[in-house]
């Protein structure tokens, strides 16, 4: 059913965007090998940007290409990713997609033991963690945001809502308070644009800032703007409790979240009643289902409960589906020139609005108009097309920008 649900609001939403204009299914073309069997592991099923992922694999590379794929429970440990990459092996599964990647090192010695060629889904490691891994030859790679852009994603949210006339912030920080870097990083950029924009006086650096483990609260010298600090998760932490503190302190009309916002869009709501006005919302999230609902509802003010999103998108995934898939097959060498693995970035995408959510939301779920679509996956698969080169799949895998997505969908 739930196949079904997403499949109607993918053809729903190319409708929207197309206006009327006839679409012609791409035809995929080729033929590979016997079905592939790949595991997933997954950090949270219940996570709406791991959903997202999921959706994409199941939803639509399941359609497209002979492959099967077999998802993990809940990871939280390497013990926990271990033991389902054995369990995987048992069940025939020929190399494993990760969204988790706790301990690289003990969980690629797992995947030599039982000969399983092992990407990373969508993430981030250092230059230092991923020279100890590189030359491993189960180890295909990683393909995730650019850690250099992951700063100034906080910065551009901040500079956005100074725009539209934002002076009482709550920075929601996440998991900065126990050293999560995204979440450090993504507030450190809010909290830089902040003083260099608005005059936001800081006690202690931006990065210290970024962490402090209790409700922290800043001002501009001149007192006419004021952020409080929220740490800690909102799920599995007291970030609701210090959100309520928070908002206990008078009106807020600004609220920018390191992480999602669409869970506690209640609180948020229950606040912008009690004070009597609009609470503008910022999330580094990713283009989830929650946020498409988010963005199609209207708050007791007629605005979109969510005002701004930066993050991934469901078809990010698809590159290293393509990698894998070399390995697998015996040619690696369309991923790697020197056999090595393989370390490529892409750019999130941003919506401020809720035409441009829909528009790029559409190219992750759309049955014919994906960001990553199956026949140009096969372009850089050597089983359906020998040219290809890594080369190739480096120019496929960075091209993903919106405007990137356009211009591949209008040239198809």
């Amino acid at each position: 059913m739930k196949k079904k649900r997403n499949l109607m609001l993918g053809l729903l939403l190319l409708f929207v965007m197309l206006a009327g204009s006839s679409v012609q299914a791409e035809e995929v073309q080729g033929s590979g090998p016997e079905e592939l069997k790949i595991g997933v592991v997954v950090y949270d099923p219940d996570s709406s940007e791991m959903e997202m992922f999921m959706n994409y694999y199941r939803d639509y590379l399941e359609e497209g290409f002979a492959v099967k794929f077999y998802f993990s429970g809940k990871v939280s440990s390497a013990e926990e990713e271990n033991a389902f990459i054995e369990s995987a092996k048992a069940a025939g599964v020929q190399g494993i997609i990760s969204f988790y990647g706790g301990d690289l090192q003990s969980t690629l010695q797992v995947c030599e033991e039982n000969e399983l060629y092992y990407i990373m889904g969508s993430g981030n490691m250092t230059d230092e963690a991923f020279a100890s891994v590189k030359e491993n030859p189960w180890f295909v790679g990683i393909i995730g945001p650019n850690p250099d852009s992951v700063y100034q994603t906080g910065r551009d949210m901040a500079e956005f809502f100074l725009e539209k006339g934002g002076k009482s912030f709550v920075i929601m920080t996440g998991a900065a308070n126990v050293g999560y870097r995204n979440h450090v990083l993504r507030t450190q950029g809010m909290l830089d644009a902040l003083e260099e924009k608005a005059g936001l006086v800081l006690e202690k650096t931006s990065e210290e800032l970024a962490g402090v483990k209790e409700n922290t609260k800043l001002t501009s010298e001149d007192g006419s703007i004021s952020v409080i600090l929220c740490p800690e998760a909102t799920e599995g932490g007291n970030g609701l409790e210090n959100l309520a503190e928070a908002f206990a302190e008078g009106n807020c009309d600004t609220l920018m979240s390191a992480f999602h916002a669409a869970t506690y869009l209640d609180k948020i709501a229950a606040q912008e009643e009690a004070q009597g006005s609009n609470i503008m919302v910022g999330a580094i999230d990713s283009f989830t289902e929650d946020n498409f609902h988010a963005f199609m509802e209207k708050d007791g003010f007629g605005n979109p409960p969510i005002d701004y999103v930066n993050g991934k998108f469901a078809s990010m995934a698809g590159p290293s589906f393509a990698m894998l898939y070399n390995a697998i097959t015996g040619h690696p060498e369309a991923n790697s020139t020197d056999g090595t693995a393989v370390r490529l970035y892409q750019d999130l995408w941003t919506a401020t609005s809720r035409e441009e959510y829909i528009e790029l939301y559409g190219y992750t779920t759309g049955v014919y108009e994906n960001a990553y679509s199956c026949d140009e996956l096969m372009q850089v698969i050597w089983v359906f097309n020998e040219n290809t080169t890594p080369e190739d799949m480096k120019e496929l895998t960075e091209a993903c920008t919106a405007e990137d997505v356009r211009n591949r969908i209008l040239n198809r």
